[in-house]
Order: C-alpha cells, then structure tokens, then sequence
C-alpha cells in the first residue's frame, strides 16, 4: 500500500461491502463511546450502493439507528421529491428501508431562497452540536473536476473561511447548491472519500500525487484540522496512483 490513508477495492462492489462494514463498525464504536454516531451523507451515483446495503438486512439489523444521525454535506437546490434531490437519493436507497426517528433525520431545506436555507442550515448545524461541532463522519465524493461535496473550482465558497453551509451556483448545471464549507468539513473526526470508476483515475492521481496545492481541485484542501482522511477507492479509480 502506498498510502496508509488509502484503501483500494477490486470493484465498486467490493469497495461499497467495504463502506458498508466500515460504517457499522464506526457506528459502533463512537455509540460506545459518546451514545451517538453523527454523518454527513453523500451525493451522487457511488455512495448509492453503500446506502443500499445498509438498508439491507445484514446491515440494518446491526445498526442502531434511535443513536444514529443523518446530515448532508450538500444538496441541489430542488424540492425532496425532486429527481436530482440528494435526499430522495438517500430517502429511496435507505430511509424507506430502516426503523430512523424522524427527529435524527436532518434533510438540507429547500424552501425559500438559497442563502436563506443554507444559513437555516448552518444554525441547524449550530443548536444540534452546540459549542463543539464536530461530525463523527463526513462521506465525500470526487467529480471529474475535482471538486467535492458542492465545492467547485473557481467559486468563491472554496475561500469561504467563517460560514459552515453556504450557497453556490453550479454554473454547468445553471442551478444553485447548498454545500458544506471547507471550514466545517474540515473539523470532522473523520473524512471519507468514496471514489469508483476509471472515469476517475486521472483525477484522484492528481489530487492525491500533487504535493503543492493545486487550485483547479477543491478536494486537496480537505485536510482535516485533529480528524483523519480514508480514500477508499476501487481499483479502476486507483489506477494511476
């Protein structure tokens, strides 16, 4: 292994069985120690099949979920019912499946306009934790560009150094998103990148191999402040690293 952060998997397949048992057994452990497990779910196609599995029931029976709580770490701005909904996402591949209090479920609001829901979420953020805010988890993904959660290159909430949630324009998809800021990624206990594909491979060298930060790739200025950072990648995605 060439990097005692990465974890490499023969397919998505494997790489999401190997998500799933890492999730239960964090689960486990930060229940055991404080009575809760806090994570900051997801978008997009890869982490679809993790939340599958969870909701499965070799997963979902040993998951204590009255102890588990769910946050985004971003969202489209579209209604829940949307097709593009991030929680829909979620909701279909999982909610619909496991026994989740209704109060642990932290959905990114919608309604209004996008500066207000993401300062509504910010202080949603703010009353759960209280002083110290810090998630257990927070599960990312990598776009092609290298962004991650909604951090493109070249928008200003890549310099974001106050706000924990902030609104963002998607230009390529002529739509705004309410994303987690570097700032509030950063202070959790623990970080995971969940990346599968070849589609990929070119773009997690570069993240992962450049030494200097490299501003066209938002991803690379995930460092977690006291947390760690797992890559968990399938092989195609490793490939060039």
């Amino acid at each position: 292994m060439k990097n005692p952060g990465i974890t490499i998997w023969k397919d998505a397949e494997a790489l999401s069985i190997a998500a799933a048992h890492f999730f239960v057994a964090e689960c486990h452990r930060c229940i055991a120690k404080k009575g809760k497990f806090v994570v900051a779910l997801s978008g997009g196609n890869t982490p679809k099949r993790l939340y599958q599995l969870l909701g499965s029931p070799d997963f979902n029976c040993n998951i204590p979920w009255d102890n588990v709580f769910l946050f985004w770490s971003d969202e489209r701005f579209v209604l829940h019912t949307d097709a593009d909904s991030n929680y829909r996402m979620v909701k279909e591949n999982l909610l619909n499946y496991i026994s989740i209090p209704e109060k642990n479920i932290f959905a990114t609001p919608v309604n209004g306009t996008a500066k207000d829901c993401a300062k509504e979420y910010e202080q949603t953020i703010h009353t759960f934790f209280g002083k110290k805010i810090v998630f257990d988890s927070v599960l990312l993904g990598l776009g092609n560009d290298g962004h991650t959660a909604s951090l493109f290159p070249g928008t200003t909430i890549v310099k974001e150094k106050k706000k924990l949630v902030k609104e963002v324009w998607a230009e390529e998809k002529k739509t705004w998103r309410i994303s987690f800021t570097l700032p509030l990624i950063n202070r959790a206990a623990q970080i995971i990148f969940l990346v599968a594909g070849k589609e990929k491979a070119a773009v997690v060298a570069s993240v992962i191999n450049h030494k200097k930060i490299n501003p066209a790739f938002p991803s690379q200025l995930v460092k977690p402040e006291k947390g760690t950072i797992c890559w968990m990648l399938d092989e195609e995605a490793a490939a060039n690293i």
